[in-house]
């Protein structure tokens, strides 16, 4: 047998462990920061105008009529009616529970604590997105102040 040496393991500096024990940290970190400031926007409190809910429902109504006014004298689509509407709802939506309810796809929408705010959004899709434009908005308006008057 040839007289062989055994040649030892190759070893890696100890800055190698130090790097990679200071990325883990680093992501580990990163995510629990990102958890915690989840939590604290979920629990932040929804604060109410000076009128409470009384002066938001208002407000909100008022900005529902505008819409139907609009489409009224013609210088607003059904399409665009409805676009108009579901950001109302959506925006009132937030304000009185604090959901972002304006970024929400409807699908995100139907996993969160706004029932009448999905009914209403689920109504409004196929008249925004289809090709040829309504006559009326009347029922897209009833569902909108109903979802105003559910609240409270």
């Amino acid at each position: 047998m040839p007289d062989t040496e055994l040649i030892p393991p190759i070893g890696f500096g100890s800055a190698w462990l130090v790097i990679g024990v200071v990325l883990i940290v680093l992501v580990i970190a990163t995510i629990l920061l990102i958890l915690l400031v989840r939590a604290r926007k979920r629990s932040a409190s929804v604060e109410l105008p000076l009128g409470g809910l009384a002066g938001l429902r208002a407000e909100y109504h008022a900005r529902i009529t505008a819409i139907e006014a609009e489409f009224a004298e013609g210088r607003l689509s059904a399409r665009a009616a409805h676009h108009r509407l579901s950001a109302v709802v959506r925006q009132y939506g937030r304000a009185v529970s604090g959901v972002d309810a304006p970024v929400m796809t409807l699908t995100e929408l139907q996993s969160s604590p706004l029932p009448t705010v999905t009914a209403a959004i689920a109504e409004y899709y196929p008249a925004s997105f289809e090709s040829a434009d309504r006559n009326e908005i009347s029922s897209a308006v009833a569902k909108a102040r109903q979802v105003i008057e559910s609240w409270g």
